[in-house]
């Protein structure tokens, strides 16, 4: 009997310590039988000072500080100054204060960074507080970063360099380097075209010399920096016209007051002329 007895207390002890889950850690698990978690159709939620901070539903939605998350992870937002999600904070600051605190790569070609902070592994370029997208497959033709939206690449920049935006394009100011400028129209050795060319051209060709015409345009597109450039050297040259044609008006107004000045002197002296005629006419009707 004290046989039995001490074969069911073996076997209710050895059942109660299968069912019990150390807060000190735990060894022998089987991960088919023991976990934290629920086997019924209600969530996890864990708490700390009796409120509840994370709550797993049962259909995987992770909520952090959201009693109903409606994603896989979901968390918050707080009326406050409070950081909402912090991966990978550090204290050092600076070009090297340290690695990516958010990476998320493919080997080394392919990264998406927040705060790159120093060229290293995974060729992170920048300096504190960047954000840098990065592909860095070695291939002219491969490895573009492209942004889609609506199924379609809305953005993508190539390896070369090149960007290319399907849509309109809108900013405040955009600034565009490119040299030679167009003053080289202002130097005294600068041939520039006579007008009965420019005109000549214009009836046959149907657009401004060293301007493509539209059909290339819309065949080709524009380059805006080397078109603006253009038509800057197409708004200097109008201006040397302007200039020269204004400085022909100056002389031709000269002239033209020149002859009105001789006119008033001719008006002058016929007038005299007509009256000496008058006293010799009067003269010589009294000598008959």
């Amino acid at each position: 009997m004290k046989t039995q007895l001490f074969s069911m207390a073996l076997l209710v002890s050895s059942f109660t310590f299968a069912q019990s889950w150390n807060i000190t850690g735990n060894s022998g698990t089987n991960s088919s039988n023991n976990f934290i978690g629920t086997t019924d159709n209600q969530p996890l939620v864990l708490r700390s000072n009796n409120i509840e901070r994370l709550r797993i539903k049962t259909n995987g939605n992770v909520g952090i500080g959201a009693t109903n998350p409606d994603a896989k992870l979901h968390v918050a937002q707080e009326n406050t100054n409070s950081q909402n999600l912090v991966v990978g904070k550090f204290t050092s600051f600076g070009p090297t204060g340290g690695s990516a605190m958010i990476s998320l790569g493919y080997h080394t070609t392919a990264n998406l960074e927040l705060n790159s902070t120093y060229t290293g592994i995974g060729f992170r370029y920048g300096s504190y507080g960047d954000f840098n997208i990065e592909n860095d497959f070695q291939s002219p033709i491969y490895g573009a970063i492209n942004f889609i939206a609506n199924k379609k690449v809305q953005l993508a920049i190539k390896p070369n360099g090149n960007a290319l935006l399907q849509g309109k394009f809108e900013a405040k100011e955009v600034k565009v380097t490119l040299t030679p400028t167009a003053d080289f129209v202002f130097d005294e050795k600068y041939d520039l075209p006579k007008l009965e060319e420019v005109e000549k051209h214009i009836k046959e060709k149907k657009h401004l010399p060293e301007i493509a015409s539209a059909k290339v345009m819309e065949k080709e597109g524009v380059n805006v920096g080397e078109f603006q450039i253009k038509l800057l050297q197409k708004i200097e040259e109008l201006t040397l016209y302007s200039i020269d044609q204004n400085k022909q008006i100056k002389q031709q107004a000269e002239q033209l007051k020149h002859l009105k000045d001789e006119n008033e002197i001719l008006k002058t002296q016929s007038a005299k002329i007509e009256k000496l005629e008058q006293q010799v006419q009067q003269l010589l009707s009294t000598q008959k």
